[in-house]
């Protein structure tokens, strides 16, 4: 039994850029990491699709987003059982985006207990109190299942510069909040991909498809490809996604490569070459521009946005960018 276990696709992300292609939006680079995420299952390659949540990225998406998705999941699921469960941002369901009468897509907006491809799965969409979701997964459970599929923060899992503890936010799941005998939790929510213990389970999060966030400039994108064909097996697999690349000063020009989503961060530290006043500023996003970078964010001459605190890192990637 062959698996391929991908999250967080963010369909229809919106923004928009300077010095791209005319028509380009970012939402073409989910799109196309939607797209070579699931090459495997059309190939042949996979047993069973299993989709852990927002595969969009906002709970109203765009109809050009909506025909993509039903496209795609129709064109897997006649090849291979799909399962596709509403994640934080999927907030309104997605038995209204998604085709509910294609034979072999599993669409699941409330937990539920489902026999797909000879295995049990307990599936529990996002839910933000965490007590509430043990409730839900424990009658999802029943009697016993294979896998349970989640889109959760876990105690324990990261994003750059915050750790998720159970208690400190509503949603994250403790020990406490697992059912008796789950030994694998199939899990989105979490960008950067990681593997942790949450009790005696193992919780796998292959992270987003493509990068949403500056903040995940720096991390692998991709899928989780599972063999269950003795004890369950895992691996990553890595998806091309777009370089995002932040300048504060010319020293950090050569990073910027053809097709680069660039941002113009604050100036650093005076005495290392970065930007201090509106000339510069000007002077970096012409370079960027030369250079073929697509420039995000306001053009010089608008104000910059003010700092994050380091908690707002929480809101890139958990339940605050729900919409």
């Amino acid at each position: 039994m062959r698996i391929l276990h991908l999250s967080d696709t963010h369909l229809g992300l919106a923004g928009r850029v300077r010095g791209a292609p005319p028509g380009y939006q970012r939402a073409d680079d989910h799109l196309a990491a939607l797209r070579a995420a699931l090459a495997p299952a059309l190939a042949g390659q996979i047993d069973l699709v299993l989709h852990t949540g927002d595969l969009y990225d906002r709970s109203r998406p765009p109809a050009r987003a909506v025909r993509a998705a039903a496209a795609l999941l129709t064109q897997v699921a006649r090849q291979v059982p799909v399962v596709v469960l509403a994640g934080n941002h999927d907030r309104r369901g997605l038995s209204g985006t998604v085709p509910l009468t294609v034979p072999g897509l599993h669409v699941v907006d409330q937990a539920e207990h489902l026999r797909v491809a000879g295995l049990r799965l307990a599936v529990v969409p996002f839910l933000a109190d965490a007590d509430g979701w043990a409730w839900a997964a424990r009658r999802a459970v029943g009697p016993g299942v294979d896998l349970l599929l989640c889109h959760q923060a876990v105690d324990g899992c990261q994003v750059p510069g915050f750790t998720f503890r159970v208690g400190q936010q509503r949603d994250t799941l403790g020990p406490q909040h697992l059912p008796a005998g789950v030994r694998h939790l199939l899990c989105g929510h979490i960008h950067p991909r990681q593997v942790l213990r949450l009790g005696p389970a193992t919780v796998v999060m292959p992270g987003s498809t493509e990068r949403t966030s500056f903040a995940e400039r720096d991390g692998p994108k991709g899928v989780a490809l599972w063999d269950l064909d003795a004890a369950p097996r895992w691996r990553f697999l890595d998806l091309p996604c777009r370089p995002m690349v932040v300048v504060r000063g010319p020293a950090d020009l050569p990073a910027v490569a053809p097709g680069s989503l660039v941002r113009l961060g604050r100036p650093a530290e005076p005495g290392d070459g970065a930007a201090h006043d509106e000339r510069d500023r000007v002077e970096l996003d012409r370079a960027v521009l030369a250079r073929g970078g697509y420039l995000v964010g306001p053009p010089p001459g608008a104000p910059l946005p003010p700092p994050r605190p380091p908690s707002r890192q929480v809101a890139l990637f958990g339940a605050g960018r729900a919409r």
